[in-house]
């Protein structure tokens, strides 16, 4: 465990650090690169990366953006996109162990051709898609009926039905990504010769699924876990501008000069200290959760450590 801690561990130190230097070099190139179509001139007067580095480390000084400190731009949006990543990554793991289980047949301890189908199918479309549709669907029923109001608010930041389109569109690929999974371990797991032991005690199908198959599939499970807040923060630039969520991933965008308002860039765009600082924080999320459920999976299955322990051996 504390080999694996410190793996993970000297990968967020290697990474972090480098994620910086690509954030303010790309943002010190992009606006010559990307140009304005409307003119905008964008400011070029930032201290070379030495410099800004200096700062960061001596004095903690993020940089500014037009005399508004960097940290105090993203401490607002940070939260809002992590409480979306969060209630998104719970409706992703609920959902997901559940249809996976479900796909499943009692009977035939095989998942239906097709099951196996959608759950592919799902798993490989992006989530955006799906918003794309719920988006025209009710924009249609608002200018082609009586309704006065779409049925759920499509732009926005709230913690109430504001919420429920974004965590909906940004859980979709992941649960069903995971339900793919769950339930290819699940057939795999029915197969072998305790669950025929336990079943043949008369043991009922919810107790076998979740006293004995389900704690055995943990590790696996864990790991898919974290492959989906890879998914879900891939797709969270992409969500937050379809829905106006207010979230980095709306900051990055305006940072590299994409709006889908069509306006011009604003003061963001080009900002070295403000993307470097950005993709820090989304490096930081991705390598944090890998940290995390790695270090779960790994307490979950002592297999792991029994097999480190016997290479150990070996190699001595």
């Amino acid at each position: 465990m504390a080999r694996l801690i410190t793996r993970k561990l000297l990968l967020i130190l290697l990474f972090l650090p480098l994620l910086n230097f690509v954030g303010y070099t790309y943002a010190q190139v992009h606006p010559r690169l990307f140009a304005s179509p409307l003119g905008n001139a964008v400011s070029a007067n930032f201290a070379p990366y030495p410099s800004y580095l200096k700062g960061l480390l001596l004095d903690g000084n993020l940089g500014r953006v037009d005399r508004v400190p960097v940290a105090e731009i993203l401490f607002g949006p940070v939260q809002h996109s992590l409480v979306l990543v969060g209630f998104a990554l719970v409706t992703a793991i609920v959902l997901g162990i559940l249809l996976g289980l479900l796909s499943v047949s009692p009977r035939s301890k095989r998942m239906s051709t097709s099951g196996l189908f959608v759950l592919a199918a799902g798993s490989s479309m992006p989530g955006f898609l799906l918003g794309g549709v719920l988006l025209s669907i009710m924009v249609y029923l608002l200018f082609f009926t009586d309704a006065n109001r779409t049925f759920l608010p499509i732009s926005g930041y709230g913690l109430d039905e504001h919420l429920i389109l974004p965590v909906l569109v940004l859980a979709i690929q992941p649960t069903l990504h995971l339900a793919k999974v769950v339930a290819g371990l699940l057939e795999n797991e029915l197969q072998k010769d305790y669950i025929q032991v336990a079943r043949s005690k008369g043991l009922s199908w919810p107790r076998l699924l979740w006293s004995h198959a389900l704690p055995n599939m943990m590790s696996p499970i864990l790991v898919t876990i974290g492959e989906s807040v890879r998914l879900m923060v891939g797709a969270l630039v992409i969500i937050e501008a379809v829905f106006i969520w207010p979230g980095i991933g709306r900051i990055f965008l305006f940072t590299i000069g994409l709006r889908l308002d069509a306006r011009p860039p604003g003061v963001y765009f080009g900002n070295p200290p403000l993307l470097a600082a950005i993709a820090v924080v989304l490096g930081a999320i991705l390598l944090l959760a890998d940290l995390l459920f790695s270090v779960l999976a790994y307490s979950f299955d002592p297999r792991l450590s029994q097999t480190e322990d016997e290479l150990e051996t070996a190699v001595a």
